[in-house]
């Protein structure tokens, strides 16, 4: 049967018929029964080994191949067009044709390593010209007269250096002394003696031969190349002005002004100060600040002083603050009584224009319709009346603190709209609908008590209401009982702890999903016996710790109705739903269903290898028995040894086919098939790569 041959990505190569040999590529493929076949697979080894070595590349080359060049001693892969060299660059003196992108060539004429980008051949370096010496930027290394190491680069132009740049500034030493340069070497560019800079340069330079535009000093034209005198000329000259002492100067020789001013109080001189910070003066007319000492004298406006003192005030009238006086210009009234301050008055004062903080103790009664914050308010036991017809009373009455309604109503509120808590009286609790006794009233909306903030206990003969949320009731006498006069719904869990439970009804409905029996059981053994039994009929439903199993004393009556089981079913049968007679074995992998195994592997089965001759059979989906059913193991696998079962096969199979194993877990179709081998015979047509079909196995 021939053989399909594929690349490692999938794709078909050829169709390798039986007896032949194919030489489409660069080895020699050798089909089934093929004589001789020996030396060409062995020659095939030999080439790979040696990646075809030789002064030519191999014929009918596959993309990826590999051919090591035995003239450059270099190896080369195919992209399916051009063998690329792998890890070392095209040496040649012209660019190479047929590159792909990142190929790498060593220009040999510039010696010049360069890299194509798909479209062009860019540098790698170093830089250089054709045709000249060195002319490039590059980095070395300087010794000092003391022997340290400086970082440098040299720019040079056709093996001369042109310019040296440096971090910092040293002295050559001797043995590195550089044709052009002096001995020291200073921070930053350092151009060779036969160069220079032809550019406008932005900067300060600390020397210059000339100044690129001359300028003018006192009108004389200096470029800086050569030196010039600057003579001054007074052409007008300097006439003194009005309070200054000297002559005009003009200019013939050196003389010295000073100022017309005395700290007298004369006209015609400039008022300066003395040497103690005085002056003299007549009429000042200013805006003062400070202190003023002397005679003031306003004529107009406002003056205004921080502080004055003084001996006399003559005027008509002083704003301000005094700090003392002996009478008001104005007396003034306090309470409706006259005050000028020259004697004193006694006031009858009003309770709002009071100060201080206690009343006198001779206030027995008042008529305050509203006081301020009060501290602390102590009455007698007779206590507080509150409304005009004294409807609440707040007392100490027997020795108790006493809050008393003489209405039939006392309200507790919380806000304008409540919470709202009231005791109401006998008459009140029947005209709202209660009994007539006394009662405690709330507003429907009202909790007593909440989570965290809990009664301890709560007294009463009788509960009334919709709901009770308890977690338990305990009944007042220990072991007594608790009745329920009615119909009991439990609409959550109903957990009995007591020992025996009567329920005296003629139907017991349970509306919950799930009974727990002996839910207080921690292992099988305490859970023994636990069940259903049926008085008079002696009919039981028990759990059995032995076995761990249920048990009936009774025959089970199914009907026409199916009984489901993922385990095992152990009676006798006298029919099965499945097809196959399937055995346990342990293998080496939880296989699927379906899969084909062949006796080996680390356990007792693995999967099959391609046409192998040692077949076990196909995992079983459902069988229909199941031997070696107590077979313990970490991966289990029933497999299918008589009868029909789905099988995962690959190629094309036509109904009756026998079927091998085709690898990895699939079966194929073959017409001469080894002894051994067979796993079954195809139970249906399959046109396909892969798919599941139905095989028939066992026999054959």
């Amino acid at each position: 049967m021939a053989y399909i041959i594929n690349k490692f990505s999938g794709e078909q190569l050829i169709v390798l018929e039986d007896g032949t040999i194919d030489t489409s590529t660069s080895l020699g493929l050798v089909g089934r029964n093929y004589v001789g076949y020996g030396e060409t697979q062995n020659e095939n080894f030999i080439y790979l080994l040696e990646n075809f070595a030789g002064d030519s590349p191999p014929q009918r080359p596959l993309i990826g191949q590999i051919w090591f060049d035995t003239i450059a001693n270099a190896a080369s892969v195919y992209d399916g067009a051009n063998w690329n060299p792998i890890g070392t660059a095209k040496l040649s003196n012209s660019a190479p044709s047929n590159a792909n992108p990142g190929s790498l060539w060593l220009d040999t004429a510039a010696d010049q390593l360069k890299v194509y980008n798909g479209t062009e051949w860019g540098l790698v370096g170093p830089e250089a010209v054709e045709g000249f010496g060195i002319t490039r930027a590059r980095s070395a290394k300087l010794f000092d007269t003391i022997g340290n190491p400086h970082a440098v680069i040299f720019f040079e132009i056709n093996d001369i250096i042109t310019a040296i740049c440096t971090g910092e500034e040293f002295n050559l030493s001797p043995a590195n002394y550089i044709s052009g340069f002096g001995s020291t070497l200073i921070s930053g560019i350092n151009l060779s003696e036969v160069q220079r800079i032809q550019s406008n340069l932005i900067g300060n330079a600390t020397s210059a031969d000339k100044l690129s535009n001359a300028r003018l000093i006192n009108d004389m034209p200096f470029d800086g190349q050569s030196n010039i005198t600057v003579k001054a000329s007074t052409t007008n000259k300097l006439i003194k002005g009005t309070y200054i002492l000297g002559s005009d100067f003009d200019g013939s020789s050196q003389i010295t002004w000073s100022v017309d001013a005395t700290s007298a109080n004369q006209i015609g001189k400039v008022v300066a100060r003395n040497s103690s910070g005085g002056f003299a003066a007549g009429t000042i007319t200013a805006d003062l600040i400070g202190n003023v000492t002397g005679n003031v004298t306003a004529a107009s406006g406002t003056s205004t002083f921080v502080r004055v003192e003084a001996n006399e005030f003559v005027g008509a009238t002083l704003t301000g603050n005094a700090r003392s006086a002996s009478q008001l210009a104005i007396p003034r009234q306090i309470n409706g009584i006259n005050f000028d301050g020259t004697s004193n008055i006694t006031v009858p004062a009003a309770a709002e224009t009071l100060t201080g903080n206690t009343l006198n103790s001779t206030i027995l009664a008042s008529s305050l319709t509203s006081v301020g914050t009060l501290i602390n308010l102590n009455v007698s036991n007779l206590g507080i009346n509150v409304g005009s017809a004294e409807q609440l009373r707040l007392l100490a009455a027997a020795g108790s603190a006493t809050i008393r309604a003489l209405t039939g109503t006392l309200n507790f509120d919380i806000g304008p709209t409540g919470p709202q808590l009231s005791f109401v009286n006998a008459e009140s609790a029947l005209s709202l609908g209660g009994l007539n006794a006394p009662a405690i009233v709330a507003d429907n909306l009202t909790n007593l008590g909440i989570t965290g903030r809990k009664f301890n206990n709560i007294y009463a003969n009788y509960f009334k209401g919709t709901d009770i949320e308890v977690v338990s009731l305990t009944p007042t006498v220990l072991n007594g009982d608790i009745t329920a006069n009615g119909n009991l719904i439990v609409t959550g869990n109903l957990t009995v702890q007591g020992n025996v439970t009567a329920v005296n009804s003629t139907e017991l409905t349970i509306e919950d999903k799930l009974i727990t029996l002996a839910s207080g059981a921690a292992t099988a053994a305490e859970a023994n016996g636990a069940g259903i039994f049926i008085n008079g009929s002696g009919a039981s439903l028990m759990y059995s710790s032995s076995g761990n199993k249920w048990v009936f004393n009774k025959f089970l009556d199914m009907g026409s109705n199916d009984i489901v089981t993922t385990g095992l079913f152990i009676g006798t049968a006298t029919s099965a739903r499945y097809a196959d007679l399937a055995e346990n074995y342990l293998a080496d992998f939880n296989y699927p269903a379906g899969t084909v195994l062949e006796i080996g592997g680390e356990y007792e089965v693995t999967i099959a290898k391609d046409s192998t001759n040692k077949i076990a059979g196909v995992v079983s989906t459902n069988p229909a028995f199941l031997m070696n059913s107590e077979c313990e193991g970490k991966n289990v696998v029933a497999i299918a040894i008589q009868g029909r079962t789905p099988c995962k096969v690959k190629g094309k199979i036509y109904k009756g086919d026998m079927l091998v194993s085709a690898g990895d877990g699939f079966a194929k179709a073959t017409d001469t098939p080894q002894f051994g081998s067979i796993i079954g015979k195809a139970l249906e047509d399959f046109n396909g790569s892969e798919g599941i079909i139905e095989v028939f196995v066992g026999r054959i």
